[in-house]
């Protein structure tokens, strides 16, 4: 249990705390410390702008491989498909 707190935030970044509260289906307090305990992991002279970089670069790498993914997906699917198709071919020439 922890001790309440009055903080000021901007209603953008209200609305996107909520937001992600939902999808996760937690409450806004909880997104707030999650947020805090990632913030206190980092060390005191990190570079913001730097890792800010390093996050918009692997949200990019996470996009392009989910695109893989699903490409992945789909080949296997027509494989799957099609390997279905020869087995029942063989089926009726045996």
């Amino acid at each position: 249990m922890g001790i309440a707190t009055a903080i000021r935030i901007t209603d953008g970044r209200k609305k996107g705390l909520l937001r992600r509260a939902r999808r996760r289906k937690t409450t806004l307090e909880d997104e707030l410390n999650s947020a805090i305990d990632l913030y206190l992991q980092l060390p005191p002279d990190v570079d913001m702008k730097d890792l800010e970089a390093l996050a918009r670069e692997a949200n990019a790498s996470l996009g392009r491989s989910i695109a893989k993914l699903d490409e992945a997906i789909a080949t296997v699917e027509g494989t799957r498909k099609e390997l279905g198709r020869i087995d029942r071919r063989l089926d009726e020439l045996a």
